[in-house]
């Protein structure tokens, strides 16, 4: 808010706040400056503020016009699975793997990338920002699969890709 002025000296200001499903406003704080951060809300919640001076010598100020503010809803919506993995191998100790971009209702923020060897189970191996991972450090003429899945800032995790294999080449 912009700042009040006074014949003596404004000291601060109160804050106050209409909670959702409340009929008043209780004051919830103050400071000094021309701003405040309201915490420990509820997301996806409604909220009302007002904001009025005081002076050195106690006497209050005008209310201000109230504003409203929504805190937003949590993200719990995860990613569409990655598609089209594939796997090449490029030498007797790399493979490449590459798939196509997952969307997300806010945004994507990377990959998480598992291998599998010989049959057994998935182990994440490394992650990624874009939709390229270079698997490297391999045992030549080895069979390895892939699989991927994104995520984003919430840390919700989308489904699996389809699994995708490639053999390294027989020397390195």
């Amino acid at each position: 808010w912009k700042a009040s002025s006074d014949n003596i000296g404004v000291t601060g200001y109160l804050i106050e706040r209409q909670d959702p499903g409340s009929a008043n406003f209780v004051q919830i704080g103050t400071t000094t400056g021309t701003n405040y951060n309201s915490t420990g809300l509820t997301s996806g919640s409604a909220y009302s503020y007002r904001v009025r001076a005081t002076d050195a010598a106690g006497n209050l100020g005008p209310y201000s016009a109230v504003a409203n503010a929504t805190t937003f809803a949590p993200d719990t919506q995860p990613p569409t699975a990655p598609s089209n993995l594939a796997a090449t191998a490029v030498s007797g100790s790399q493979i490449n793997v590459s798939w196509s971009a997952s969307t997300d209702n806010v945004g994507v923020t990377g990959y998480l990338v598992e291998r599998s060897q010989g049959g057994g189970g998935f182990v994440q191996i490394g992650s990624a920002t874009g939709t390229t991972y270079n698997d490297t450090g391999l045992s030549p003429n080895t069979t390895y699969s892939y699989q991927v899945r994104a995520t984003d800032a919430a840390g919700n995790l989308s489904p699996y890709s389809g699994v995708a294999t490639a053999t390294t080449a027989a020397t390195s």
